[in-house]
């Protein structure tokens, strides 16, 4: 589905880093070093193998014939190993290109070969399944597996090569930007579920929730992740800030120590200056401690107004969730997904006199042939009356029955026992039916 589009791109995306950790450890073995040019090598190979596979499975769906589905079933396997062999020999090429001393061709296609056959499978997967499904849960617990694998290798092995030092650190912030993926994946998955769920019944979900869902787990996402790299940084911030502060402290501790009340003579009388502002660069830290303490204290002070502009951002950003009550219209959709609906307008046809008279006498089940036989009954009697008969309940037409009927029947017991067969859901009994027959009979013959 179109609307899927962005989803299954996202999925595309977590299966296409799901070998990083592999080339982070082999590549960077191989070449003793990392280079962000040989990976932009490595995808450019996606643009070969992925749609390789995705035509191959497509040419396969198509075929009907048992004899043709088994021959692609052995070309698909056949352009595995073919992708697998021209790997390793495109490795010993480079490798006899470069010179022996450059790169490990074996270490590095120890790498690159699961990524290219992983990368191969992806093109099929991409045809045969949806958003939810390319990037699932088993390939989740391959890629946690092959991380920790990655991590405890780069951990033993980084005093013997201090490369992989490097190394363990992408590992770590691959696996933040690999969570996050993944809860974005899991959350649209269960709001699809819902949807799904709710399909042709009378339970919605609010339209917009995908979007807002996806929004914010992602700047969660880029909070954490731009903490986990600029932890170095806020370190350091929160390091000078300390240092500056017990500075500060001790230079002020410092000269109060040598203030006296009586005037001292002689070399004595100098007060010794703090480290502080005994330098150029301490009077510039300084000049920035002081400039810090009075925005954190002009934060506090119109604290108010700043969450209140960063509030009209957010409804800006996320739409009408966060939006006042009052800009919420009745007329606004409520669901992501529309279904059109085939509503016919029946007819609505006024039974006459005649076509209930032959009701009556096709009916075969003397309930309904009693309840069809009072029918006729009020049938008649609306004819002879100017009030709304259809309007008042039995008794107040069993009334109305004794100014205008004056036959044989007990119309009185004829209306008592339709009130207890339509209201109390009983049978007509041999008796009921007599009585009313009898006065049909008598109204219409």
């Amino acid at each position: 589905m179109k609307k899927n589009f962005v989803l299954k791109c996202i999925a595309v995306l977590a299966m296409l880093l799901l070998p990083l950790p592999l080339l982070f450890v082999f590549d960077v073995s191989a070449f003793k070093g990392f280079s962000f040019w040989r990976y932009l090598i490595y995808y450019s190979f996606c643009l070969i193998v992925c749609p390789v596979g995705y035509f191959l499975l497509s040419a396969r769906k198509a075929q009907h014939k048992p004899k043709l589905i088994f021959l692609f079933n052995m070309l698909i396997g056949a352009a595995a190993i073919s992708f697998a062999v021209l790997t390793a020999l495109f490795s010993a090429l480079v490798h006899s290109a470069m010179g022996e001393n450059e790169f490990d061709a074996f270490t590095l296609c120890v790498g690159l070969i699961p990524s290219v056959l992983l990368w191969y499978h992806l093109g099929m997967r991409m045809r045969k399944y949806n958003f939810d499904e390319v990037f699932s849960f088993p390939w989740l617990g391959i890629y946690l597996v092959e991380t920790v694998l990655c991590y405890v290798f780069c951990c033993v092995m980084e005093a013997d090569r201090a490369y992989l030092g490097a190394s363990k650190t992408k590992i770590a912030v691959l696996l933040v930007v690999m969570g996050l993926i993944t809860v974005i994946l899991v959350n649209q998955t269960n709001i699809q579920t819902q949807i799904d769920q709710r399909r042709n019944t009378n339970l919605i979900v609010p339209k917009g929730l995908r979007l807002y869902n996806a929004k914010l787990i992602s700047i969660v996402g880029f909070i954490i992740l731009a903490a986990l790299l600029l932890k170095d940084y806020i370190a350091a911030g929160l390091t000078w800030m300390v240092t500056m502060t017990l500075k500060i402290i001790d230079a002020l501790i410092f000269n109060i120590e040598f203030q006296q009340t009586d005037p001292i003579y002689g070399e004595d009388t100098q007060i010794p200056e703090g480290n502080l502002f005994s330098t150029e660069r301490g009077g510039k830290d300084f000049l920035i401690y002081i400039l810090i303490i009075v925005l954190v204290i002009l934060v506090i002070v119109f604290r108010k107004k700043i969450i209140s502009f960063f509030k009209s951002i957010a409804s800006r950003f996320f739409g009408k969730f966060s939006a006042a009550d009052t800009d919420v219209y009745e007329a606004d959709s409520y669901t992501d997904s529309y279904e059109k609906l085939d509503i016919r307008q029946e007819r609505i046809t006024k039974t006459t006199k005649k076509d209930c008279l032959k009701m009556y006498r096709k009916e075969q089940d003397k309930t309904k042939k009693f309840r069809l036989g009072y029918r006729l009954y009020l049938m008649w009697l609306s004819e002879r009356s100017n009030d709304d008969l259809g309007n008042m309940t039995v008794e107040q037409q069993a009334e109305k029955s004794e100014k205008i009927y004056h036959g044989e029947n007990d119309t009185l017991q004829l209306a008592k026992r339709y009130s207890e067969i339509r209201y109390n859901d009983k049978n007509a009994s041999d008796k009921d039916f007599e009585v009313a027959d009898r006065l049909i009979d008598e109204l219409y013959n």
